[in-house]
């Protein structure tokens, strides 16, 4: 079942609408191809659709540790080529990807709670996360060189 609230919503750059509900569930809208909309691309004339994995996959936040409050809202990021979102709900950091609809990794438990989740413009591998204490950490993932 679908949570009562929405808490945050985003766009992607696929034009779809991706949510972040009350109970920590993400939730995928996408505009159907019809004769009204054969591009099936977003308008207001038409209502977009719930999308919903063959899989039932869910995409959930750790609520594990989570100490929601004031000072930890819930986050959401998209990555520039929707391959990936990081999102918490009060808790950890998950990081999905889209392509899969599977937990990558969590990280950053509390005592500090998150505030603010962003991918670096041009690099998926560059993270920056706001903290409730007003600091901000940057983490990249580390690669192999080629």
């Amino acid at each position: 079942m679908w949570e009562l609230q929405i808490l945050r919503l985003l766009y992607t750059n696929s034009l779809a609408l991706f949510a972040l509900g009350s109970n920590a569930l993400h939730r995928l809208w996408k505009w159907q191809r019809s004769e009204r909309n054969p591009s099936g691309k977003s308008t207001a004339s038409i209502i977009p659709q719930m999308w919903q994995p063959s899989s039932r996959a869910l995409l959930s936040n750790d609520l594990s540790e989570a100490k929601p409050t004031e000072e930890s809202p819930p986050c959401i990021a998209l990555s520039r080529n929707d391959s990936y979102v990081m999102s918490a709900s009060g808790g950890k950091v998950s990081l999905f990807n889209m392509m899969t609809l599977k937990v990558m990794t969590t990280f950053m438990p509390p005592p500090l709670a998150v505030t603010y989740l962003a991918f670096h413009p041009q690099d998926n591998n560059i993270i920056a996360i706001g903290m409730e204490d007003s600091t901000i950490q940057i983490w990249v993932k580390y690669t192999e060189p080629p």
